[in-house]
């Protein structure tokens, strides 16, 4: 029982670091971008060894990409497959097709609020393969959301006639991304209005009155 106990406590604790070091990069990365940012300075903001890093994530491109993974992962752990993330498991469980688009667009602007910074900083340090890898995969993931919840709208017709669900995973797509919600936020439109604004667009663009 001790041992197990022992062991149990060791992997909350090396959790935790990762995420200690994985916020204290975030931070820093949003504040100094990619480049001007060292592994040192990540170390010193999360108090360890700078070695600890490297043996965990090997390089900087890594830790970018492991920081970004978790601002997305709103609290939960990033290895939990997407398909499983609470969120998904809402919107799924959520019967009313309005209802459904509203769960959908509040998690993008939840992940907007995290993680649009981060995407900011990715989008600058493209120039490294792993980090455009990653943003790539990022970007198609975001498409697989609508593209992996719609279909059950399809089959019970609701979508509008002559709409699959295909086009309204690509019209989800592009409505309902980071920057629509920055581009308003720009603008002086308040999170709440931005929301109801995207909201009803895709409610009108995609579903029956």
């Amino acid at each position: 029982m001790s041992t197990s106990s022992g062991a149990g406590r060791r992997i909350r604790r090396g959790a935790d670091t990762r995420r200690r070091i994985e916020q204290a990069a975030a931070d820093l990365f949003v504040a100094r971008g990619y480049h001007g940012t060292s592994m040192q300075d990540i170390a010193t903001a999360a108090r360890v060894h700078v070695q600890t890093i490297y043996l965990a994530y090997g390089t900087k491109a890594e830790l970018l990409r492991a920081a970004a993974s978790w601002k997305v992962s709103e609290g939960e752990d990033p290895a939990i497959p997407p398909p499983e993330r609470r969120w998904v498991r809402e919107v799924i469980a959520e019967p009313d097709p309005r209802r459904k688009v509203r769960l959908y667009v509040r998690h993008i602007r939840h992940v907007t609020q995290q993680w649009a910074p981060m995407r900011d900083v990715m989008r600058a340090a493209a120039g490294e393969p792993e980090v455009a890898e990653k943003l790539a995969a990022m970007e198609y993931g975001r498409y697989q959301g609508p593209e992996n919840l719609w279909p059950a709208i399809a089959e019970n017709g609701q979508f509008r006639d002559g709409l699959t669900a295909g086009d309204a995973a690509v019209l989800t797509y592009a409505i309902a991304s980071p920057d629509t919600f920055r581009q308003l936020r720009e603008r002086g439109w308040s999170w709440d209005r931005a929301e109801a604004a995207i909201v009803d667009t895709l409610v009108r663009m995609l579903l029956k009155t």
